[in-house]
This record gives structure tokens, C-alpha cells and sequence, in this order.
């Protein structure tokens, strides 16, 4: 359903997520089909509840795994033809691998980097070589991650939360105890919203993304996963790294990760050794 839903929002070119009605999204919901195309290269959040979707790109998978890329962006049905032809003329191979819930993974393999970017170039599409490991390269680390200075919050508030780095999760927390706290991420419930606050002293806090505060409250934690075999990188689901972190590391494959609800672990394959020195610089995440 996906898949209809991607050639929907191809053509359309933009929109907000309420657009995206159930015969689109096969009830998996408007957001979370939003948030798995922004991940997978095929589209833009606008605001807080806009998308976009991005141009195609042929987007070049590990050199370690040969002479191959991933469509990201908009699909449609002409271009599909485009790139099958062209793919064919130069002497490559395209193909769609079925992902779940997510659009199919289009994947053009050829014979040498050479005839990969000439059936690009056919097709009229951009190539773009090893572009995980291009879009890791050019992310900002947790360390430089956006934050915005913001007053401890006073009060009354609804519920206070602490991501705890022993346990990977949230545990409860108090007003007092967060504005008395030396470091920490806390999430702050008032009346009309929530407030994640990083804390780096008594009276230094910042506004900061969910998913980037709680890398920064885990800094230097051994919680990553890696297999040199196998190129399987895993970690605790609530580690789960901000959106163009995850882009980097799924234009590994062009596959969503993988999640474990036993082990409360996600895992991304094709994931090589320059992927991983980048992730930990990044993160500030240690291997296992």
C-alpha cells in the first residue's frame, strides 16, 4: 500500500499528513508513513506536520558490495520505465525487493561503477556514489548537535521525566530534582505541552531533539553492536539516532532497521567499518 501511497505523494509533490488517508497508508497511520519515507530518502518533513517529496536520486550503496545504488526520492511509473531501460542499455540490472510496510527497495546493480552512473545518467537521474557514508560525513556530532538555551521550567507540571543511562529508558523525575540537577535529559510535562530539557549545569539548560538529548545523556555508554561479518549494527531502541543519522545509516542497504521487541534493539545492515567509526564519532556511543 505504500507503494501507491510514494507514486500518490510523487505526483502530488507536497502536502500535510492529514492528506494521507487510510486507503494510502493501509492503516498504518499518516505520520509514521511520513517518518519511514524521510528515512528511507524519499521525502522532507515541512513544518510540523508538512512533507515534500524529494527529487529521485540514485543513491550508491558500499563499494564493499559492489557496483550497486537504491531509488530514493519520488517514484513514478515513467521513471521506473526510464531506469529500466536505461539500466538495460548499460549493461545493468534493476530490481524491487518487497520491505514490510515500506515502498518496495528499487535497486540498480551493475558491473562497474562506470555503467552504474551512465544508466543514471540515461535515466536523467542524479548518481550519487557512497552516499550513506557522504551524508554521515556531512551530519553534525551530538556534541554540535542545535540547542537553544531555555529557563529551568517553574510551577506546576504534570510529570517530569529522566533518561536514565543505566537502564536505557525514561524513569520518573521531579521538578526539583531536574533543577538541581549537574547534567541530564528531562522531559517536562506542562499544562499545554512537553519540554525536553538538557541539562549541563544547575542553572544551564537547553531545549534540544528527543532523540538527540537522550544520545547526550548516554555519551560514552558501550551500546553499539557491530558485526564485521555480517554488517549488522545494532542498538537499544531508545537510542535510536536523529532522522539524517538513521538516512545515513539505511543508505547501507535501503532498508528500514530492523526491530527487536524482545531485546528492545534495533538493527541496520550493511553497515562497513567507515560507516562505524563515523556512527561512534558521531553518537559518542562505544562498541560493545
Amino acid at each position: 500500500m505504500t507503494d501507491l501511497a510514494l507514486q500518490w505523494m510523487s505526483f502530488r509533490r507536497s502536502g500535510m499528513i492529514a492528506d494521507l488517508g487510510a486507503d494510502l497508508t493501509g492503516g498504518a497511520g499518516g505520520r509514521r508513513l511520513v517518518d519511514d519515507l524521510v528515512t528511507l530518502g524519499h521525502a522532507e518533513r515541512t513544518g510540523a506536520d508538512g512533507w515534500c517529496i524529494a527529487p529521485p536520486v540514485l543513491a550508491g550503496l558500499p563499494r564493499e558490495v559492489g557496483a550497486a545504488a537504491v531509488l530514493c526520492g519520488a517514484r513514478t511509473p515513467g521513471l521506473l520505465e526510464n531506469l529500466d531501460r536505461a539500466s538495460a542499455a548499460a549493461g545493468a540490472q534493476m530490481r524491487s525487493v518487497q520491505q514490510g510496510t515500506a515502498p518496495a527497495t528499487i535497486t540498480v546493480t551493475a558491473p562497474s561503477p562506470e555503467a552504474l552512473a551512465q544508466a543514471a545518467e540515461t535515466a536523467g537521474v542524479p548518481f550519487l556514489a557512497e552516499a550513506g557514508l557522504h551524508m554521515l560525513a556531512c551530519t553534525p556530532s551530538i556534541r554540535e548537535w542545535p540547542r537553544t538555551p531555555f529557563p529551568m521550567v517553574e510551577g506546576k507540571v504534570d510529570s517530569v521525566r529522566r533518561f536514565s543511562r543505566s537502564r536505557m529508558r525514561w524513569v520518573a523525575s521531579t521538578l526539583a530534582q531536574a533543577a538541581a540537577a549537574d547534567k541530564g535529559f528531562f522531559r517536562i510535562k506542562r499544562d499545554w505541552d512537553w519540554v525536553s530539557l538538557l541539562k549541563s549545569g544547575p542553572a544551564a539548560a537547553s531545549l534540544i531533539d528527543d532523540r538527540a538529548g537522550r544520545l547526550a545523556a548516554a555519551a560514552k555508554c558501550k551500546s553499539i553492536r557491530w558485526s564485521r561479518e555480517s554488517g549488522v549494527l545494532a542498538l537499544p531502541v531508545q537510542l535510536y539516532p536523529p532522522t539524517v543519522m538513521a538516512r545515513g545509516l539505511v543508505l547501507c542497504s535501503g532498508h528500514l532497521p530492523s526491530f527487536d521487541r524482545d531485546a528492545m534493539q534495533i538493527s541496520f545492515t550493511g553497515v562497513q567499518s567507515e560507516h562505524l567509526r563515523l556512527i561512534l564519532a558521531l553518537t559518542g556511543l562505544r562498541l560493545l
